[in-house]
């Protein structure tokens, strides 16, 4: 029976896919050769992290960085604003709005590090 597709194929030599062979772990020799050996050095996470008390860590970690992105984003607008206010000597609260964002954002980094 001819298999061939194109009109090279002739040329190419290959073999069948036979697998690893049978064995007692592999009864159907179709699976690649592997062993039954646990990883002596898995990876370890350094103390607990907010990370694991949520069941998709993966989501909090873009949500976080959403926040992370706003937070930088109210803070740009506060540093906009104390171009024309401080001027007139009135942005001491915008000071402390600065503080106060820069501090959470500091925090944030923080979980996103693993320290909290």
């Amino acid at each position: 029976m001819d298999t061939r597709k194109y009109p090279d194929d002739d040329k190419i030599a290959t073999a069948p896919n036979t697998g690893p062979g049978e064995s007692q772990l592999n009864p159907g020799g179709v699976a690649p050769p592997t062993d039954n050996v646990a990883n002596p050095d898995p990876p370890k996470q350094e103390g607990s992290s907010i990370f694991q008390s949520i069941e998709n860590p993966y989501a909090l970690q873009e949500a976080i960085n959403k926040l992370e992105s706003s937070l930088d984003e109210v803070i740009h607008l506060f540093q906009g604003e104390r171009e024309t206010l401080a001027s007139d000597g009135g942005f001491d609260k915008g000071k402390e709005g600065i503080q106060l964002f820069r501090d959470w954002k500091a925090t944030l980094e923080k979980l996103k590090n693993g320290q909290m």
